[in-house]
């Protein structure tokens, strides 16, 4: 296992996930306008609560308001799934998302522009029930169908 640990290191540049699931939470969010200050994009802050890459975070940019319809749709769904996989309705205040848990899937763009490779989430889901353990004594000796 640790071999495969370091290999998924590797693939990943310096500063980077590797592509994955993680358990993160919203940490911080902020509204901020668009470079053409005609609309507003959610900036949300997720911070990996568990396992290797713990305490990692991964930044999500959502065009809430844009004039260019299909951006803010896209952003919109994607906040949508984010609130179902949290286990909400819906929002009013970004706020309302921090501290809960989600998985979220982490993909790697390759750099363009001038920009490095960065980190992007390509989907959110629940994370899986856990299952209490059984509070049926164990049966010995006897038929597992008999109490």
């Amino acid at each position: 296992m640790a071999t495969l640990d370091r290999q998924l290191r590797n693939d990943a540049a310096p500063g980077l996930l590797p592509k994955g699931d993680y358990q993160a939470e919203v940490v911080e969010s902020v509204i901020v306008p668009t470079a053409s200050g005609s609309g507003e994009i959610l900036k949300l802050t997720f911070e990996v609560i568990a396992g290797d890459f713990r305490r990692r975070r991964v930044v999500e940019w959502l065009n809430i308001v844009n004039d260019h319809a299909t951006a803010q749709r896209i952003a919109q769904d994607r906040l949508a799934r984010l609130c179902v996989a949290a286990g909400l309705a819906g929002i009013a205040d970004s706020e309302e998302l921090h501290g809960i848990a989600v998985v979220i899937r982490v993909d790697i763009r390759p750099g363009s522009s001038g920009y490095g490779d960065q980190n992007i989430i390509k989907d959110y889901r629940a994370l899986a029930a856990v299952k209490p353990p059984s509070r049926r004594p164990a049966v010995t000796g006897g038929r597992p169908w008999d109490p």
